[in-house]
């Protein structure tokens, strides 16, 4: 079984948490020409009240010819690499990570109402998420009506509404309590709060 059953998550907070705090997704597409992907990647807003992901793309991505198809949409966390040193239990070392993997449906949006709804989502929640404090939010409305119909013109908006959720949670779950405590500890050390504060010790 992989990922092993011990590292696998099911906690649908920890995994929504994990998407919101990393929205930049990998998204695994079908390729007609052989069996393996094609990847692109776009960042995401779930919207839990709907439970759909939404985003936008260039028109010429081929993410633009797959609506009512399904692709899978990859989340990846911090990461960083576990040193025996971190425990008195000295083991190989290994790497920690955590990911999601959200199998999700295609749906293209064609109405401008629903388009415009889009593109304010995400540029209100991106701005108001990463902007500093001391500079202005940039608004939507700062583009002219007739510019950002010009630019939807260009770009395929789109909704993924999820099938599934898989998450890969790899923090030495499978370490005793007493070592996970001096794995968490050592990381806390090393400001690798993102993946202690996921370690669990109880």
């Amino acid at each position: 079984m992989y990922p092993a059953r011990h590292f696998q998550q099911h906690d649908s907070k920890q995994l929504q948490q994990l998407v919101n705090c990393y929205p930049l997704a990998t998204i695994l597409m079908p390729n007609t020409q052989n069996q393996l992907n094609d990847i692109c990647r776009v960042p995401l807003l779930f919207d839990s009240a709907r439970e759909i992901f939404i985003g936008h793309v260039a028109k010429y991505n081929p993410l633009s010819l797959l609506d009512g198809q399904p692709v899978n949409l990859l989340f990846t966390g911090d990461d960083c690499y576990l040193s025996p040193s971190y425990s008195k239990n000295k083991t190989l070392p290994s790497w920690l990570y955590s990911s999601v993997l959200v199998t999700a449906n295609v749906h293209i949006i064609q109405k401008l109402s629903q388009k415009e709804s889009i593109m304010e989502r995400l540029t209100t929640h991106f701005e108001q998420e990463f902007t500093p404090n001391e500079n202005p939010i940039w608004q939507l409305n700062d583009v002219p009506q007739q510019h950002r119909n010009t630019m939807y013109q260009e770009l395929s908006f789109i909704e993924f509404e999820p099938t599934s959720w898989k998450g890969n949670f790899k923090l030495s779950q499978n370490k005793a309590t007493i070592i996970r405590e001096e794995i968490k500890n050592s990381l806390i050390l090393i400001n690798k709060v993102s993946i202690a504060n996921l370690i669990k010790t109880y």
